[in-house]
């Protein structure tokens, strides 16, 4: 049991992190990914008001993404870290989808009932607002960390 509470936290951890740099530095900035993903995501998504775009995160591509972490987690550590990953893999997809995805006015979701998505909803206007800012959409506490809170 403890082994499974150890893994989930040090997968959240690193999903919470990830989020946060991959939103900044691939979502925001033209890097050596494919432009497409760069300009859905700053132009399209932001600056031309495309809801429609960006606002799914499915599971295959946490699983295509991730990839080589779960390799690494199954031939470094074993099934049960590699299980965790899948676990928190897909709680970050269908958190980010579904909070994105209302924030958007595209579903009405039970999740918009919770104190957690107003929070969030306020989190990511406000990112609409100042793009440089609040790149949490799930784990909104690395804004708080990393000092690129809006206020």
């Amino acid at each position: 049991m403890y082994e499974v509470l150890i893994w989930l936290t040090v997968w959240y951890l690193v999903m919470a992190f990830s989020e946060y740099f991959i939103h900044k530095y691939t979502m925001h900035k033209r890097t050596l990914l494919p432009e497409w993903i760069w300009r859905h995501h700053a132009i399209e998504h932001h600056k031309n008001n495309r809801n429609d775009l960006n606002v799914d995160l499915p599971f295959y591509m946490h699983l295509i993404v991730g990839s080589p972490l779960l390799t690494f987690a199954y031939f470094g550590y074993g099934l049960v870290s590699m299980l965790c990953l899948l676990l928190i893999f897909y709680f970050h997809s269908y958190t980010w989808t579904h909070v994105h995805r209302a924030i958007h006015g595209l579903e009405d979701h039970w999740i918009t009932k919770t104190n957690y998505y107003k929070r969030a909803q306020k989190h990511h206007l406000d990112h609409h607002k100042r793009p440089a800012k609040n790149f949490g959409v799930v784990f909104l506490w690395t804004d708080h960390l990393f000092k690129t809170k809006y206020e």
